[in-house]
Order: structure tokens, then C-alpha cells, then sequence
């Protein structure tokens, strides 16, 4: 339970897939966090949780200066993530503008340490092996709306001087809780028998509550390290489908196309829903993540962090549970006698031994 030594913590975006399960962690290691809301903000899960909620906006830099008020640290789970890629400029500026306002607020309130959430898109590949968190782009990387809008934001939290400001920076989020079926929807496509088309490339890979315990252990460390990649596995895209399909009993996948076919397909289903409240059916975003992804080194959260990294198939086996309560997944048919035994996906250690 927390005491008058607690630091009160403040999560912006605590309603979401990364934030539920980052709540979880850092009430588990004993803090209180208060919540941000926005007005019509899904908060079932944080009401199941029983944390304050306050105000929070990132449109309204007045509620975010009212929310921080007393807080000692900030997690920012919140950065615009743009639905599609049409609109970098306007992507571009809406998420520059949202991150000074969490800064102007955080420094005006006194918060001691803010904890920026970011992406892996931020890391550079490593001609030798593997990227770590010295593996850095010198410009805007110009791999899409994603990237450079990731890029940018991340550059002006890390530029900041007037408090301490740490940034994670998260691998593929996978496991329970996924309601949106961002991350796991190639997956989830797969299972119900679909055959999406994919590119290859590297997929690095963390379980959503291994990002919770991380930013937690973040928050309460006396020196911790300013920009960590936590990334518990890597894999490529094609043979992590190729398992799924063991896993989940249905038809092999179909080869993987070509970046440029992959680039094409996302560009036009993107254009298909523009202006409407769908998703596309491949988005310009997941494209250029698998494209250019790099396989990642976690060396320093493991030494620093003390991280344990979950085994890629307990992840996905609590995944497959909690989907297939909710119909996200279908039911798993029962084995013929003639069925061989499906295998695990295989997990790639994220760091040398």
C-alpha cells in the first residue's frame, strides 16, 4: 500500500492497451496513480481498477497543468498516434504541439520525472547486429508518417532541461487486453482463416505487461538510464505467421510480397477509409514498421531494469485465453486423431547470452 513517501504518479493515457496494464504494474509495486480522462474516454477499465481519474486532455493544456498538480512523476502513454498516414504535416504538427503542452505543464506543476513512451521506430539499425539504444537516426528517418512523427515527438521530449524526462522506447506490443486488435490483428486475421497480405521483415516483440513492470520500475529507480528499447524477443514477420497458423490449425500463410506491393495495398486501403470511422485493412503504419525493422538489443533494461522478458508463447497463450472469451479469436477446434500437435511459436532472445 502506498504511504506519504509515495510519489504521486500521474498516466496520461492509462485507459488504453499499454496503459491498463502499465496501472496494473505500477499499482503492483505499490503506487496510487491517478488517471487522466478525456470527456468521452472509455475508463470501464480504470474504473474496474479503482484509481483516481482526473481531467486530462492533451487538446486542453489547462486540464493537463490541473492534472499534474502535487504529481512528482508523469507517465505519457498518450502521443498522437494518427490513424492513418495521409496527413503527416498535419500529423507532424498536432503531435509537436500536444508534446510541448505536456512539457509547459509537467514544468509548470513541478513534476520531478516524466516517463515519455515512445516507439523502437526511433532506432536506427546496426549494419553489425544488433540495434541498441546508441543506434540512433541523425535527421527524421523518412520512413513514413509513423516514424517521423515518433522521431520528432521523441526529440523534443528528450531536448528538455527544466526536469528530468526518461523515455521508453517499446517493441510490438503483444497480449491480453488488445481490444482495438492494433498490434495482433495479422494474427487474429490469420486464426479466423483470413490470408492477409504481408511483407516481411524483423518484428521485434514485447509482452504489454513487461512494458507495465518496465516503465514501473522506471518510475521508482534512483538512476535510471534516460532512453531504454525494451523489446523481449525478435522475429521475422513470416515465420512468426507460419507458427501462428501451427498454432492455430488453420491454412499456411501465403509468401510474404514485396515492399513496394505492401506500400501500394496500405496506401490504397488507407485512401478506402479516409473520412470515414473505419481502419483500414492495412495500414501504411504496420507496413513501414515491418519493413524497416531492425532486430534489437534489450541488453541495457535487462542490466538496469532487472528485466525478465516473458517467453513469446506464454504471451501468446494468454493472449489466445482472453481473445477467445471475448470472440476475438474462435474457438479452438478439437484435434482429430490424425492432427499432429501444434508447435509454439519459437522466441528469438533479444540480447546476446
Amino acid at each position: 500500500m502506498p504511504d506519504a513517501s509515495t510519489p504521486t504518479t500521474l498516466v496520461l493515457g492509462g485507459g488504453g492497451f499499454l496503459g491498463l496494464h502499465t496501472v496494473d504494474a505500477l499499482q503492483a509495486a505499490g503506487l496510487a496513480p491517478r488517471c487522466g480522462r478525456r470527456r468521452r474516454s472509455n475508463v470501464l477499465g480504470l474504473r474496474k481498477r479503482k484509481v483516481q481519474m482526473v481531467p486530462a486532455d492533451l487538446d486542453d493544456p489547462a486540464s493537463l497543468l490541473d492534472a499534474m498538480q502535487g504529481c512528482e512523476i508523469v507517465v505519457h502513454l498518450a502521443g498522437h498516434y494518427p490513424k492513418t498516414s495521409l496527413d503527416p504535416k498535419g500529423a507532424l504538427a498536432l503531435g509537436l504541439r500536444q508534446s510541448h503542452d505536456v512539457l509547459e505543464a509537467a514544468a509548470t506543476a513541478g513534476v520531478r520525472r516524466l516517463i515519455y513512451v515512445s516507439s523502437t521506430a526511433t532506432v536506427a539499425r546496426n549494419p553489425g547486429g544488433l540495434s541498441d539504444e546508441g543506434h540512433t537516426f541523425p535527421a527524421s528517418p523518412g520512413h513514413g508518417t509513423y516514424h517521423d512523427l515518433k522521431w520528432h515527438m521523441e526529440q523534443v521530449f528528450l531536448a528538455e532541461d527544466r526536469l528530468e524526462v526518461l523515455v521508453a522506447c517499446p517493441a510490438a506490443c503483444l497480449g491480453p487486453g488488445d481490444l482495438r486488435v492494433g498490434t495482433c490483428a495479422l494474427l487474429v486475421a490469420l486464426a479466423w482463416g483470413m490470408d492477409p497480405p504481408h511483407p516481411d521483415g524483423d518484428v521485434p516483440i514485447v509482452d504489454v505487461r513487461d512494458l507495465g513492470r518496465a516503465v514501473a520500475r522506471l518510475a521508482l529507480a534512483d538512476s535510471p538510464p534516460r532512453r531504454v528499447i525494451l523489446a523481449g524477443h525478435n522475429s521475422r514477420l513470416q515465420p512468426l505467421l507460419e507458427t501462428t497458423a501451427e498454432r492455430y490449425r488453420v491454412a499456411q500463410p501465403s509468401a510474404a510480397i514485396s515492399a513496394d506491393q505492401a506500400f501500394a495495398l496500405a496506401d490504397a486501403a488507407e485512401l478506402a477509409v479516409s473520412g470515414t470511422a473505419d481502419r483500414p485493412a492495412l495500414s501504411r503504419e504496420i507496413v513501414d514498421l515491418v519493413v524497416h525493422g531492425v532486430p534489437l538489443s534489450a541488453r541495457l533494461a535487462e542490466d538496469s531494469l532487472g528485466m525478465i522478458w516473458t517467453p513469446l508463447s506464454d504471451t501468446l497463450d494468454d493472449f489466445d485465453a482472453w481473445a477467445r472469451r471475448l470472440r476475438i479469436l474462435p474457438p479452438l477446434p478439437e484435434p482429430s486423431p490424425c492432427s499432429p500437435p501444434f508447435t509454439k511459436p519459437a522466441s528469438t532472445p533479444s540480447s546476446p547470452s
